[in-house]
């Protein structure tokens, strides 16, 4: 009798777990800009985000391999974004899903390629995120990647392969492009060149990152990005 009812048990573990499983639940698709939800089971989903999340890992430790400073490890993966991650070639679609995809195509519009940027560098343990600064006017804007490297901000345009120095070649971070007006944009395309500076010179440095796109792709962060969706944390 006691087994009877350990098996029944069992068995409706069993056909619960499977029924949670095949539950059809949201994924949302854009093609050049315009969004459609599409339904999925949810162990379709769920097997999706943690194939992205180990091929993220791998990829990362392939492109960071032998670094230890944190500084070479985020400009190795830039270059690795700017070469790799082209522009959308002519008669081609817009496609945003998932940021594994955009690598997995191989091409990205100009916040697609700061998306797949920011996401590897905090897969690399670096936080990131990307965001659109405008000009004072509102009138243009243009997405930035913000990689806060051993405790100081700094920005790149991996779109465009920018890097901001200071006249001796190095980085320099959101303080010092706010501080200093002899900074360069060294970028690895000059036409068309962007002047940067309407976008820059009153640039406030970031006071927290929260839960974004680009850090939410791991499992942890993503369950707690999950949580606060439904449950009202008081600040």
């Amino acid at each position: 009798m006691i087994k009877m009812r350990k098996l029944l048990i069992v068995l409706f573990i069993i056909i619960l777990a499977f029924s949670t499983l095949n539950i059809k639940v949201n994924t949302i698709k854009g093609i050049n800009y315009q969004w459609y939800t599409l339904k999925i089971p949810l162990y379709l989903k769920l097997l999706d985000f943690f194939d992205r999340h180990y091929n993220y890992e791998d990829l990362v430790v392939r492109i960071t391999e032998g670094l230890t400073d944190q500084k070479d490890k985020v400009t190795r993966i830039f270059d690795w974004t700017y070469n790799n991650i082209r522009r959308v070639p002519a008669g081609f679609p817009v496609i945003d899903d998932h940021v594994w995809n955009i690598i997995v195509r191989g091409y990205g519009a100009d916040d697609q390629l700061s998306d797949v940027f920011t996401t590897l560098c905090n897969y690399a343990g670096i936080d990131a995120f990307y965001s659109l600064v405008y000009t004072p006017d509102q009138a243009s804007a243009i997405p930035i990647s913000f990689v806060k490297i051993n405790g100081k901000w700094y920005i790149f345009d991996p779109y465009r392969g920018t890097l901001f120095r200071n006249p001796k070649r190095e980085l320099i971070d959101i303080e010092s492009i706010r501080l200093q007006k002899n900074w360069l944009a060294d970028s690895k395309i000059s036409h068309p060149e962007l002047d940067y500076r309407p976008y820059l010179d009153n640039l406030e440095t970031p006071k927290e990152v929260g839960l974004r796109r680009a850090n939410i792709q791991s499992p942890f962060r993503r369950l707690i990005y999950e949580l606060k969706k439904w449950i009202p944390f008081k600040k």
